[in-house]
């Protein structure tokens, strides 16, 4: 593939094709051995692990924002991405957009590559943000272990040797940047800070990053102050900590993320390193803790230096691998999630005469922060015989661990829910580009037990927002036959109740009479079929 991107490269090179973005600007001054302000590219991989679903695109005027005329791209499910034309600009990455496939986690920060580069990677970005020569930069590269790569073609999960180290500097970076998302600040600053304060350290270091507990302790140390310094503004520009409760949280990150970044250091395979990549521990001590009081935060460090419970898996899980169905009439009823996957037959009802449909939770110690963690929810519903479709999604939805350790789930007051039916003759009916906001909790049943969709106060809001269309409406959920059900969680690393991954998916709501995406939401999914 490397070999094919660089043919065509070469190619619109010689003819002479202008850049994308509807211009030719430069970027910086190419060092020697480095992408150079003529070089191109159509084609590469969004790598941290690979990401899936990330907005990626040329910018033709270097300005970290993909402006009207600039060619862009959706990385797909390797982490690939082509432009319609080749870009001669720096390539770049939309900050929140699609999801790691090792972690599940939306990339809180924004990647950066000059131009030229076949890979988008921390590394890349740390290239083009840091300010360093070229030698400077390969010796900053050799003192974080990464001697001898040109991050322009360097992908780390095809690197065995170098794989676990080039993971556990990238979860250094996207942990601060956590942190920062956490607590309502910059994210994306937080990164770009981070990034330049990490290659900065290791320039003036007289060891290695990984030379012992102190070096990295003081790496992650430096790059946790500038990021979290950095990212501490709200959207409005105020500060989120006061200056006392910064320096805490400084303190309590460096502590948590040399613990995991150590971890990941020392495993053989990016495989045995995933659940110290999927873990959130570090993010929610700081979250968990009142930084502004001192006894809170000797109790936090004393979590983050545990490194016995630091190297735990985190993560939610589906207790008892079941699933609940309530009708409106009659009693509940729990299946597994294999038995939902092969398909249930629940004859006598349809989707009109169902109340919800629950997923009980169950959260490990450090998977969620106190104040719980805020996820995206999709829910889509197709009818194999007809192609007749029901697409939801909502955006700010709280997971929160209760002291039993199951988790409750809340839909907070400024989310926003988009909405599309699709009938079997074709006609569409939805929200569109513009979605409904404050839906509030009721959309969610028995919240309290787990994750449950209120199917009849769904159907309810669609009737209310689509008066015209409420016969069209229910004759969609008075339908029989057989229907494929999906959940789809994004930024969350939901498992079964042993412990395995669940599946992944996605859910695009789409416009009415359009091609276009209203909202996409990517991450764990939970799939099944039920006939009627």
């Amino acid at each position: 593939m490397p070999q094919l991107r660089l043919l065509s490269a070469s190619i619109v090179l010689a003819l002479g094709l202008s850049a994308c973005g509807g211009g030719d600007s430069p970027t910086a001054t190419p060092d020697a051995g480095t992408p150079g302000a003529s070089a191109s590219a159509l084609s590469g991989v969004l790598v941290d692990d690979l990401i899936v679903g990330a907005t990626i695109f040329c910018d033709g005027n270097e300005n970290g924002v993909l402006d009207t005329g600039e060619s862009s791209a959706t990385t797909d499910a390797d982490g690939t991405y082509t432009f319609d034309r080749a870009c001669f600009a720096s390539i770049v990455s939309t900050a929140g957009t699609g999801y790691d496939k090792s972690t599940m986690k939306v990339p809180k920060g924004q990647y950066r590559a000059l131009a030229g580069s076949l890979v988008v990677s921390p590394f890349t970005t740390m290239r083009a943000v840091s300010g360093l020569s070229d030698e400077e930069f390969k010796a900053v590269l050799t003192k974080l272990g990464l001697g001898g790569i040109d991050v322009a073609t360097f992908d780390p999960t095809k690197d065995v040797a170098r794989a676990t180290t080039a993971a556990a500097i990238a979860k250094i970076l996207n942990d601060i940047s956590e942190i920062v998302a956490s607590a309502g600040g910059d994210s994306a600053a937080a990164f770009k800070a981070a990034t330049i304060a990490m290659a900065a350290h290791v320039k003036a270091s007289t060891g290695t990053a990984f030379g012992s507990d102190t070096d990295l302790g003081s790496l992650v140390g430096a790059a946790a102050e500038a990021g979290l310094r950095a990212g501490n503004k709200n959207s409005s520009g105020a500060a989120i900590w006061t200056e006392k409760a910064l320096g805490n949280a400084k303190s309590l990150a460096a502590a948590g993320i040399t613990t995991l970044a150590a971890n990941i250091k020392k495993r053989t395979t990016l495989a045995d390193a995933l659940n110290d990549l999927s873990s959130g521990a570090a993010v929610n001590i700081v979250g968990d803790t009142d930084l502004d009081d001192d006894t809170k935060v000797e109790e936090g460090r004393g979590k983050a230096n545990d490194t016995v419970e630091m190297g735990k898996p985190q993560y939610v899980s589906v207790k008892g691998d079941a699933v609940t169905i309530a009708p409106l009439t009659g009693e509940a009823a729990d299946y597994t999630l294999a038995q939902f996957a092969a398909g249930l037959s629940l004859p006598g009802q349809t989707l009109s005469t169902l109340s919800h449909v629950t997923l009980p939770l169950d959260s490990t110690v450090l998977a969620l922060p106190r104040g719980g963690a805020v996820v995206s929810l999709a829910l889509e519903i197709e009818n194999t015989a007809t192609g007749g479709l029901m697409q939801g999604a909502i955006d700010k939805v709280v997971l929160t661990r209760n002291t039993n350790g199951s988790v409750s789930a809340a839909i907070r007051s400024d989310s926003r829910l988009h909405l599309y039916l699709q009938t079997a003759t074709g006609i569409q009916i939805g929200t569109g580009s513009a979605p409904l906001e404050g839906v509030g909790t009721p959309l969610l049943a028995n919240g309290a037990s787990g994750l449950g969709i209120d199917l009849q106060k769904l159907a309810s809001g669609m009737r209310k927002h689509f008066p015209d269309n409420t016969s069209l409406i229910n004759k969609v959920l008075a339908e029989t036959g057989t229907f494929r059900v999906k959940v789809v969680v994004a930024d969350m690393d939901f498992r079964h109740a042993d412990g395995t991954r669940l599946g992944v998916g996605k859910v695009a709501v789409k416009v009415p009479g359009s091609n276009a995406v209203a909202r996409k939401v990517s991450g764990i999914a939970v799939s099944g079929l039920v006939t009627f």
